[in-house]
């Protein structure tokens, strides 16, 4: 896979991703803090979540409908290429509510594609 790899649902979409707005960020999920008889909190961490933030070239009307029907088909199988892990990834993700939005807009009231600032997902 290449560097700024997109795919959402088994669909490629990496044509569509701008390459200088490609950005990958990786959260700690921990777990409870366990307290030991000494007193000690001791917190592990369980597993590290992964956010994707890309902007999209301007696309066609139908490219755009494919791309809103998959997005907002949630939660959707998103392969990407994580910066930071250095790794191809392949993760259930959720849009966030305000990409949501827009891409409803979209794909159900028939708004025309205004280059969306970027759409942001979250690995749950």
């Amino acid at each position: 896979m290449s560097k700024y790899t997109f795919m959402v649902n088994s669909h490629d979409y990496t044509g569509l991703v701008e390459r200088d707005s490609y950005r990958t960020t990786l959260y700690p999920v921990f777990g409870e803090t366990v307290q030991t008889l000494d007193g000690v909190g001791h917190t592990a961490m369980l597993r590290q979540k992964g956010e994707l933030s890309v902007r999209l070239n301007p696309q066609t009307a139908a490219t755009v409908a494919a791309l809103c029907s998959d997005l907002l088909n949630e939660p959707c199988e998103v392969q990407y290429h994580c910066l930071q892990r250095n790794a191809d990834v392949t993760a259930l993700m959720t849009l966030d509510s305000v990409s949501a939005l827009y891409l409803s807009r979209c794909l159900y009231c028939g708004q025309k594609w205004n280059d969306i600032d970027s759409i942001t997902l979250t690995e749950l």
